[in-house]
């Protein structure tokens, strides 16, 4: 009888040992156990779940975000929980770009989406949110231009409520490591970075 409870004392411990671990996504480690689901558990992405758009003159910008749930990654053997996107993009009613159909093509990997990323950021992370509260989370998200892919280039979004009304604010910059092909490659997107508030639609 003793050796029966040690055996099942034993097999409830390695069944224990197996179950996938949560985290929050802001503890992304890759040396958290395989397995790990590092999962949305402040609902920091679903804020930013919906259509939006920017308008400024003749120029519009529509982005659609997806929240997808335990994404496997196989050079890590762990799930993450991400914000997909897709946009369309117009001047004086002429379509430059529009990717939104993109969305839901389920073929697409992750990263080859337009708008992919859940870097969870604090207010003192760059960039600094002053304003921001103390416990809200903004997310980063990369962002690709099919024409000119070279280019490394993020936003960083921070939702908020003003008059009722659900609202974004983008912060869409560059960063380093882009490497231009040529002199005459063009150094910025089709969408020029800089500050933009979307509204939700």
């Amino acid at each position: 009888m003793k050796y029966i409870y040690i055996l099942l004392l034993l097999l409830t411990f390695v069944i224990s040992s197996c179950k996938a671990q949560n985290a929050p996504l802001y503890r992304i480690d890759r040396d958290n156990p395989e397995g790990t689901h590092f999962k949305d558990l402040d609902n920091n992405l679903s804020d930013f779940v919906g259509t939006w758009r920017w308008q400024s003159n003749d120029s519009i910008v529509t982005i659609t975000f997806q929240k997808w749930e335990d994404i496997f990654f196989e050079d890590t053997n762990q799930y993450e929980d991400m914000l997909v996107g897709a946009y369309k993009f117009a001047v004086n009613s002429l379509v430059i770009q529009d990717y939104l159909a993109q969305l839901n093509d389920n073929s697409i990997y992750i990263y080859e989406h337009n708008i992919a990323g859940n870097t969870i950021l604090h207010k003192g992370q760059y960039p600094k949110c002053d304003d921001c509260d103390i416990n809200q989370g903004r997310v980063s998200v990369y962002f690709t231009d099919p024409l000119y892919e070279y280019l490394n280039s993020a936003m960083v979004l921070r939702h908020k409520i003003e008059d009722d009304v659900e609202k974004i604010d983008v912060i869409f910059y560059s960063f380093s490591g882009s490497v231009i092909p040529n002199i005459d490659s063009p150094s910025d997107n089709r969408i020029p970075y800089g500050n933009y508030t979307f509204t939700k639609q």
